[in-house]
């Protein structure tokens, strides 16, 4: 009867202990995921909105990027030279919260026409945080116009529909 309880002690100590070491794990994988990606703060604060920048865009991220996305307007206008067929631009998008795995997917459609679909395309690169930035030239043969206004924006074809997770403007003089 002893050995019988003295092996049932052992059975429900090593049970403990396992469970113990297993909610360890997860609070250490969940502090890791948390802490990975240094973007999450501009996500809660400027989460869902896309910024347009013809010149230098900012290199920093954390708290530098939000200080930067904080003093520049989320809605863009952007001209182009004279002789050129082209605006191009840089595109910061802003989610709320980390994509699902797979490619990002861009789409602009004009404001005066909400229903037509301009362009659209899915960059080579892989968002892997909050914050995605991506060069890409409006140009005239792929339907953009000047003194015309465009809706951007940014998320993931899922399941044969686009879940959009940042939106802005853009205007083209």
């Amino acid at each position: 009867m002893r050995t019988l309880l003295f092996g049932l002690a052992l059975l429900v100590a090593a049970h403990g202990s396992a469970l113990a070491a297993k909610d360890t794990a997860k609070k250490t994988k969940k502090a890791t995921a948390t802490a990975a990606d240094p973007n999450e703060v501009v996500g809660k604060a400027h989460g869902g909105k896309v910024w347009i920048v013809s010149g230098t865009s900012p290199s920093g991220e954390g708290e530098d990027l939000s200080k930067w996305l904080a003093t520049h307007p989320s809605a863009g206008e952007v001209t182009k030279k004279p002789n050129e067929e082209r605006w191009p631009i840089t595109f910061i998008a802003v989610f709320k919260k980390s994509p699902a795995k797979g490619p990002i997917t861009v789409e602009f459609v004009d404001k005066k026409e909400p229903g037509t679909l301009v362009d659209q395309f899915s960059p080579p690169t892989v968002a892997e945080s909050v914050v995605f930035q991506e060069p890409y030239d409006l140009d005239t043969n792929n339907g953009f116009n000047k003194d015309h206004t465009y809706i951007i924006k940014v998320g993931q074809l899922i399941k044969g529909k686009f879940v959009s997770y940042a939106t802005g403007e853009i205007a083209l003089k």
